[in-house]
């Protein structure tokens, strides 16, 4: 093996692709999924933390009753349950066990479908950046885009599976890590191979290569002990992608072997478009409609002036479109369709994949009529409609966390409806406030950091003042807190979230509401505001306080001695 070739190829695809790797390794990071040693920091809270209304400090208790349940000792994650009980000052005596269920599968959607499918992701984006100039956003959407995502989450749980069970030999616990190193790769090659063929392949590949493979860990011992030592700066802006490019670089290597060898099961490994670009002829055969629809349109397209006046300025600063207008609908066809041309020559020009010629094939077609990418301008009926959509998901979101850290049903935040407006404030500020900032997605990244934690500390500056000092949540002995109302964790999620919601949710809601009637969408939308507006009245003069929501142990509210 020549491991100074690799890591120089490695140091090559990094360079290509740099920002884009930091991104998919830092979301690794967040996510538990890799590299979480450079955000252990920002994760890090002392015993005083409290439960936040964005509900970072459930998570430890979470992954503890987790951690229990699925090793079957129930006496246990009961006993763990109890005692984050012992934190709400009124415990309303109501079994845990029908909560923790409802709320562990939840949990464990998120974990599957969203954690370990996520290796998957990040692996294919690797893969393909180490052959292709570009890597579009639309990758993140990998198990979508190919309709592989149950396929995808079933191989990654059976392989979670098997490396449980072999944690009760010692063995085992130490080798078998190694034989299922090339499941996430080998899914991501081919998301059709079933389970147990992926782990079955994955072991043959790695058959006298485990050694070889460790010793390839511990030539990265270095940059480990830097990123220690750097509270993980080191890592997020440099090492981790530079690891993640190499291992990639390392099952191309693995994978020629078995390819040569005639390995069984090698077959399977058939996308050979990953490693070598497409001829010009096959491209053509395969976007032959592709290539006509570009013709035609650079043969026949008008160019359109940019909306002026206070319908523009709205449209290019801040991204809302007042009703139809009509400009601002042309100028956004005319600037998606330059988009969709460019797209269509770098597919026949060999700079992106071809996702036709996959073997779980990328549908790609001209969009008609609207703009689908993110450099948009949003209605306001689907700006209001987001605005509910982010709120409600928040909400189910810590509600879920409550119920497994704290065994009983919290209605989180000040308000008494199901919605957190701080998570659909937040989304939307970001899509409004940062509409110039979309075609650099790293000061997206910051300003959306920038943005949201000054909108989290006025928030919780705000309801102290007008509640008597009362607390909703506190990060108070989180790393980097600042009067415990904002920390670094809760900042780095902000980024992280805001270029999610730019670049993929919001959009992929747009679509979906723009599909239905306006009309409609306009009556759903005024009645939810008024059912808001109610609960923000009536919250003001009646907040939603008490067990499981102010009253903690620590918090500047509690009760308790």
């Amino acid at each position: 093996m020549d491991r100074k070739g690799m890591k120089a190829n490695a140091r090559k695809a990094y360079k290509r692709h740099y920002w884009m790797i930091v991104v998919i390794c830092l979301f690794a990071s967040v996510f538990g999924v890799a590299y979480s040693s450079s955000t252990w920091s920002v994760n890090a809270s002392s015993p005083s933390a409290t439960v936040q209304e964005d509900g970072t400090a459930q998570s430890d208790n979470v992954s503890k009753v987790l951690e229990n349940l699925l090793v079957g000792d129930e006496s246990q994650a009961r006993r763990q349950v109890e005692h984050n009980q012992e934190q709400i000052v009124h415990n309303d005596g109501v079994a845990v066990a029908v909560p923790i269920v409802v709320s562990l599968a939840v949990y464990l959607f998120v974990w599957l479908f969203v954690q370990q499918t996520y290796r998957v992701v990040m692996m294919r984006m690797l893969l393909e950046g180490r052959t292709y100039d570009k890597l579009p956003v639309s990758r993140f959407l990998y198990p979508i885009t190919t309709r592989k995502w149950l396929s995808m989450a079933k191989v990654m749980l059976l392989e979670n599976v098997f490396l449980f069970l072999w944690t009760f030999t010692i063995i085992g616990a130490f080798i078998k890590p190694y034989s299922y190193r090339m499941v996430p790769y080998i899914v991501a090659e081919n998301p059709n191979i079933g389970a147990r063929e992926a782990i079955s392949l994955s072991r043959r590949m790695m058959k006298g290569h485990k050694w070889e493979c460790f010793v390839a860990d511990l030539s990265f011992l270095g940059w480990w002990l830097l990123n220690l030592f750097t509270l993980g700066l080191s890592g997020i802006f440099y090492s981790n992608g530079y690891n993640a490019a190499f291992f990639v670089e390392y099952y191309v290597h693995v994978r020629g072997l078995s390819k040569d060898s005639g390995l069984e099961g090698s077959e399977l490994l058939s996308d050979e478009y990953l490693y070598s670009k497409a001829s010009a002829e096959t491209l053509h055969a395969a976007y032959g409609d592709v290539a006509e629809t570009v013709e035609q349109l650079s043969s026949n397209l008008v160019p359109v002036d940019k909306p002026n006046g206070f319908v523009g300025f709205l449209s290019e600063w801040l991204g809302v479109r007042i009703l139809h207008a009509r400009s601002v609908t042309m100028y956004e066809e005319y600037r998606e369709q330059l988009h969709q041309i460019d797209t269509g020559r770098e597919i026949l020009d060999g700079t992106i994949y071809p996702g036709r010629l996959a073997p779980a094939p990328m549908a790609f077609r001209f969009r008609e009529s609207r703009t689908v990418s993110s450099d948009r301008s949003y209605s306001l009926v689907n700006l209001v409609m987001m605005f509910f959509i982010f709120c409600f998901v928040g909400w189910v979101w810590e509600v879920s966390l409550a119920f497994i850290s704290e065994g009983t049903f919290v209605n989180r935040g000040t308000l008494h409806g199901p919605w957190l407006p701080i998570y659909g404030t937040g989304g939307v500020i970001i899509l409004i406030l940062l509409k110039k900032l979309r075609k650099k997605p790293l000061f997206e990244f910051l300003a959306a950091m920038v943005l949201c934690g000054g909108l989290e500390y006025f928030s919780s500056w705000y309801l102290e003042k007008t509640h008597g000092g009362q607390r909703w949540w506190d990060y108070t002995g989180y790393f980097l807190n600042l009067n415990g109302r904002i920390c670094a964790e809760g900042l780095l999620t902000f980024g992280l979230g805001g270029l999610a919601i730019v670049y993929l949710l919001a959009p992929a809601l747009d679509n979906l509401l723009s599909r239905i009637d306006t009309r409609k969408l306009t009556v759903v939308a005024v009645v939810l505001l008024a059912f808001y507006c109610v609960d923000q009245a009536y919250s003001a003069q009646h907040p939603n306080i008490g067990a499981g929501i102010t009253d903690y142990k620590g918090s500047a509210t509690s009760q308790v001695p």
